[in-house]
């Protein structure tokens, strides 16, 4: 609601005013009143009114003489509707000279007054939503400048009004993270993003009493910067701890999602606000190892912790991929827990235990490509890839961690069982194709970069016969074909399907017919005598 003053030197008038029109409906609120343009002033002052309702004609200080004395005060001026009874025109020129927004004659018409207020009070919301924007991005290019160090002591200084800082003896530069992933579980969109960070800000507000709009500034996806400055902290004894663990339990009432806040060290100076920006950026590496703790002091860990920004040892990678290839799910959960127990133990930076957490994914990725699989099937697949553009504890990215990996080990399997047949395929083929060469299962299996005992459970496993009782059924049926179709004698024929030794060749046709080749041929000869 935008906050109007009536003022007229007849209380009957203003009163009337106030029953005639629906103030309510049109946005407004009548927050005081006044007789003359002197005291109209004062309340004015005081309640720095959106809207001002006037008339010309009053004792001591008129209309036009009010809307002039207020105009030429510095800061924001309210809006003028003028009523009088008098429809003199020089009135109404003046009045346009002035800004005025409307000139409304007596008796007033309810219609309308209301037409003219509810146009004015669309006005002034895009007029307010102007200046927030005008303001968000003064503000934004303000601490853009403020963390990079680009503006210098006096610069700085000359910014402490336009903030309300002037009484702040000391800055803190706050980073919290939102801790959810979008594409993943109960994921968040930008939308509600946006509500997290105006419920943060708005519990700031009501928790400091603070009068002006609390800029929250978004550094990168999920995570974002406030600077903190003293006057902040005078409902809580001057203690920024005091301050932020305030803030973090009135968000957990408030929000589901898990926050992660880094307070940097106070800085003396506006233009400092650098030194803790960067002590905050520095305390984010910390967050493994603080055991899922939603608030992390800098001075805190700059006294009694340190980190490694080492990777994680090869037998950790070498030992779960082998797993996942052996699909052992009990021994990979066990091997994950080794895994994350080493980041917390190791006191692992954040960025090294992203790095290890990705380097395994890429290796795990890396099998399903050469098994000639879709990567881009897993619903986990954008998310890992993208895992450094999200927020998350050690405990959600544990949970996120497993459930790629569980999905990778079921699709390793799938693909296996695809490849499998698809290998035992392409050895029949070349065996229909290469009959007639010297070849063996030893020889198929170094063609084709496999294990010759894999190969021959494989291709048992897929057509239920033996590799070698399979070559020769193919060489012997080829045999009765050129026995059937040919001249050829019965060593020439032996080569020609493979078979070098004559009597190796008749003995095992004998063995798969149950007649020798020759007794083979001369009972087709008979046939065709008959």
């Amino acid at each position: 609601m935008y906050k109007v003053v009536l003022v007229d030197d007849k209380m009957f008038v203003r009163k009337g005013l106030q029953s005639l029109v629906d103030w309510k409906r049109c946005g407004f609120e009548v927050v005081g009143e006044a007789s003359n343009g002197e005291d109209a002033h004062s309340v004015i002052e005081q309640l720095k009114p959106d809207l001002v309702v006037t008339d010309i004609r009053m004792p001591v200080l008129d209309g036009l003489e009010l809307i002039k004395l207020v105009q030429q005060k510095d800061g924001n001026h309210p809006k003028f509707i003028i009523i009088s009874g008098y429809s003199d025109f020089k009135y109404a020129q003046q009045a346009v000279r002035y800004g005025v927004h409307d000139f409304i004659l007596k008796p007033i018409d309810q219609a309308d007054m209301e037409e003219t207020l509810t146009v004015l009070s669309k006005s002034l919301t895009e007029q307010k939503l102007f200046t927030e924007k005008n303001e968000e991005l003064v503000k934004k290019r303000l601490f853009d400048h403020l963390i990079v160090g680009k503006i210098d002591e006096k610069e700085a200084d000359s910014y402490l009004n336009v903030l309300s800082l002037e009484n702040s003896k000391e800055f803190y530069y706050l980073i919290f993270e939102v801790n959810e992933f979008p594409e993943m579980i109960n994921g968040i969109t930008g939308e509600h993003m946006e509500e997290v960070k105006k419920k943060i800000a708005e519990i700031i507000r009501d928790s400091c009493d603070l009068k002006e709009k609390v800029f929250i500034h978004e550094l990168e996806q999920g995570t974002y910067g406030l600077l903190i400055p003293s006057i902040f902290l005078q409902r809580f004894q001057m203690q920024i701890s005091k301050f932020i663990y305030w803030i973090n339990k009135q968000l957990s009432r408030n929000i589901k999602q898990k926050i992660t806040f880094y307070v940097g060290l106070a800085v003396p100076k506006l233009y400092l606000v650098r030194s803790s920006y960067e002590n905050a950026q520095d305390a984010r590496q910390y967050k493994y190892t603080q055991d899922d703790k939603s608030i992390i002091f800098y001075e805190e860990i700059e006294k009694n912790n340190s980190i490694t920004y080492t990777e994680l040892e090869d037998t950790f990678y070498h030992v779960l991929i082998e797993q996942i290839e052996e699909n052992l799910t009990i021994a990979i959960m066990e091997t994950i827990d080794k895994i994350f127990h080493q980041f917390y133990m190791r006191k692992m930076a954040q960025s090294a235990v992203l790095t290890s957490i990705n380097r395994c994914v890429h290796s795990i990725l890396k099998i399903i490509k050469n098994m000639e699989g879709e990567v881009s099937r897993l619903k986990t697949f954008q998310t890992m890839l993208q895992l450094q553009n999200y927020n998350l504890t050690l405990t959600q990215l544990r949970k996120l961690f497993i459930e790629f990996v569980l999905e990778s080990k079921e699709e390793i399997i799938k693909l296996r069982k695809q490849t499998a047949n698809g290998e035992a395929h392409k050895i029949k083929q070349y065996v229909e194709l290469h009959y007639q060469e010297n070849i063996s299962l030893k020889t198929i299996a170094a063609k084709f970069y496999m294990n010759p005992v894999y190969l021959g459970q494989l291709f048992k496993k897929t057509y239920g016969i033996y590799f070698k009782d399979y070559l020769l059924q193919v060489r012997i049926n080829e045999a009765k074909k050129l026995l059937r179709q040919s001249e050829l004698k019965i060593y020439e024929i032996a080569q020609n399907v493979g078979i070098n030794n004559t009597d190796y060749f008749v003995t095992i046709f004998g063995k798969l017919e149950k007649i020798t080749p020759s007794e083979y041929r001369n009972k087709l000869l008979e046939t065709r005598k008959v």
